[in-house]
């Protein structure tokens, strides 16, 4: 026997499969059911991040279109994130091929933001959050030019 196993705890020695898999269980649960999407309306620039994602800076003169896209297909993910809460990485679409996500699974709104180099597609934690946004982003490129 060696001498770090002997002085080890009986119950960590019987139980250290069982503790193992309860802190797998758990990272695995806070990966598939916590995180969420921050948006920023800066005075130059729309900031959107994710948790688990990087984030994205897009200046409001690099915008070229935005949308509002109900029951929005995400798609499937190339590099991200995907879990019961959040969709959020590089995916792929019929619609604009490859292009950036930051979205709660649960809200079909989402808003297109047509950028010079791709799509950036995002929402807010409920619909009518999201239509919200939307409103506050159309004002606020409305009110810069």
């Amino acid at each position: 026997m060696d001498v770090r196993s002997r002085f080890r705890p009986n119950w960590v020695r019987r139980n250290s499969g069982t503790l193992l898999a309860a802190a797998v269980a758990v990272l695995v649960a806070l990966v598939l059911f916590t995180g969420g999407v921050r948006v920023r309306l800066d005075d130059d620039a729309l900031s959107v991040s994710a948790t688990f994602a990087g984030g994205r800076r897009v200046g409001y003169d690099e915008i070229r279109s935005v949308n509002l896209l109900e029951d929005f297909d995400r798609g499937s993910r190339i590099v991200g994130v995907r879990s019961a809460r959040l969709c959020a990485g590089s995916f792929l679409n019929d619609g604009f091929g490859s292009y950036t996500l930051y979205s709660y699974a649960r809200v079909p709104v989402c808003i297109d933001v047509a950028t010079k180099t791709g799509h950036v597609v995002f929402n807010a934690a409920s619909e009518a959050d999201t239509h919200a946004l939307f409103d506050q982003l159309v004002a606020r490129l409305s009110a810069d030019g």
